[in-house]
């Protein structure tokens, strides 16, 4: 009997008006509906599958659609139950993953020297096979021998055997093989290279650590970097869950950590390709030990002020490796101003303009960097191609060192060579050499923009309504399933904006409104 009422539910579409007529809902309620023939909606069972889609990702139950049924129509308490769900949350963390473009996966966080490759069943790194054998081959597949000392025995060849060890990513303590050399676990070598970092990697007496600790495979190095994308989401997640107001995305200093993510930033950042982690994103003095398995233990921790809010969380700042290209994705994504050349592209520039170091200036360039350059500006003091924060006490506006070892024409320190100006290709570039990059062509107006950070670009985008407007634009379109265009409805996504900021920014309210307008039980 059960599934005859579902059947019957399903295949049955009840009409709200008379005999060739459909319902049109009434602006401000669900309940209240006047019949208009030159308007077609959805019918109440097309309309409650459409919000289920949309709202959680899943067709209703049959007893939803019974509901429906019986009522003639979505009682709007339904509808306030979905969007409280964390069905709704997850979808909504979806479309903003996509907006995000949050995937890290493809990102090396390790030097090939401490990547661990595998061949006839034993692990060995490819990039020291050299150092260590005098060829670029694997050990022996056979047990390793070792002196009195400790010190590997090498055959003719200078090739070693395996070792078993049990590595940290095992959650079985299954042990596995790996090449002699590499397997070594000392700390700091007798030359006094720290074997977890790079100047470690060229010391034949490092290896990969105490149970492999500082060297990875690309199974684990994948671990870590979707545990980067997951823990973005995470967040993003708890605050559409708990309604809280949309600029908490931007400024909320509360953040996740699992065990792939707590055992990478303290024991393997040292071991980086080429990224910077120092600083890290967090204070790893009060971080407690996780085992790497505990890949679903998440905790939930307070992140520095330097890294609140998702436009300087770790996944952000590496999938968006400058400063440019961070400023470039929050205007699409957050303020619906992409940068893109006019209509019939740029002009043709004279020689001398074509050459201005200053892209603010330069013509045809200043067309975009007038705008994305001060845009920028709010990650200047993040690094580009990682994710570490230069402090004001640490790196101040200008170092009188690094000064001196560009004037002088002197080897600067990595940090004067990373983050400050020491070279100058043209006579209006000498006045910035010895200042933080940030600064170079910095205007006054602009140089709180450095100072304050990324927070600052979203609320005073929310204080000038772009952020709201874009925000209600980009919702409707995921909505509605297609672009808004018109004069019509670029009011309608005004009153979305107006209404979104009366309620506090709630994300949950400007779903509401959409779902419930007529626009969209007009579309199929």
């Amino acid at each position: 009997m059960k599934n005859n009422v579902f059947l019957t539910v399903v295949l049955t579409l009840v009409p709200l008006c008379g005999h060739g007529q459909t319902s049109t809902p009434e602006p401000t309620s669900l309940g209240t509906l006047a019949c208009d023939p030159a308007l077609e909606f959805m019918e109440p069972l097309r309309y409650l599958r459409a919000l289920s889609l949309d709202l959680r990702g899943t067709v209703p139950t049959p007893d939803e659609l019974q509901l429906v049924q019986d009522q003639g129509d979505v009682p709007e308490s339904l509808i306030d139950a979905w969007l409280q769900s964390d069905a709704f949350a997850t979808q909504a963390v979806r479309f903003h993953r996509k907006l995000l473009w949050n995937n890290v996966s493809n990102i090396n966080l390790f030097n090939a020297s401490f990547r661990l490759g595998r061949q006839n069943g034993l692990l060995w790194v490819r990039n020291r096979a050299i150092r260590y054998r005098g060829q670029t081959v694997p050990c022996r597949d056979e047990p390793a021998e070792f002196n009195a000392d400790g010190s590997v025995i090498t055959d003719e060849n200078g090739v070693e055997g395996y070792v078993e060890i049990i590595p940290y990513w095992s959650a079985d303590r299954d042990p596995v093989r790996i090449c002699a050399f590499d397997a070594q676990d000392r700390l700091v070598s007798e030359g006094g290279a720290e074997c977890r970092l790079q100047s470690g990697a060229s010391d034949t007496a490092c290896g990969c650590g105490p149970s492999l600790r500082w060297c990875t495979t690309g199974q684990e190095q994948r671990s870590i970097t979707e545990s980067m994308g997951d823990a973005l989401d995470r967040f993003m997640f708890t605050i559409f869950q708990g309604n809280r107001p949309y600029t908490d995305l931007f400024t909320s200093r509360m953040g996740f950590i699992n065990g792939p993510l707590t055992y990478f930033w303290l024991n393997q950042t040292g071991a980086n390709g080429g990224l910077v982690f120092e600083p890290a994103p967090l204070n790893k003095e009060t971080l407690t030990p996780m085992p790497y398995t505990a890949r679903n233990a998440w905790r939930e921790v307070e992140l520095p002020e330097s890294h609140a809010g998702i436009l300087t969380r770790t996944a952000f700042l590496l999938r968006f490796q400058t400063n440019r290209s961070r400023a470039n994705r929050f205007y699409d994504a957050f303020l619906c101003q992409p940068f893109n050349p006019p209509d019939g592209g740029l002009p043709v520039a004279d020689e001398e303009s074509a050459r201005n170091p200053d892209l603010q200036l330069r013509a045809g360039c200043k067309y975009c960097h007038a705008l994305l350059e001060p845009a920028a500006a709010h990650w200047g003091r993040w690094t580009e191609q990682g994710v570490g924060y230069l402090n004001p006490e640490e790196f101040p506006a200008s170092r009188g060192d690094c000064e001196a070892c560009a004037l002088r024409g002197q080897s600067c320190n990595r940090e004067c060579r990373n983050f400050y100006a020491i070279q100058s290709f043209a006579p209006e570039e000498d006045n910035f050499l010895g200042m933080l990059n940030a600064y170079k062509f910095r205007r006054a107006d602009h140089v709180r923009n450095v100072e304050v950070g990324p927070k600052l670009l979203a609320l005073a985008t929310v204080t000038d309504n772009r952020l709201p407007g874009c925000v209600a634009r980009r919702a409707a379109e995921w909505l509605l399933g297609q672009g808004i265009a018109g004069e019509d409805d670029a009011k309608w996504v005004d009153e979305l904006s107006r209404q979104f900021v009366f309620s506090d920014l709630s994300y949950q309210a400007l779903v509401k409104q959409i779902v419930m307008s007529p626009r969209y039980r007009r579309v199929r």
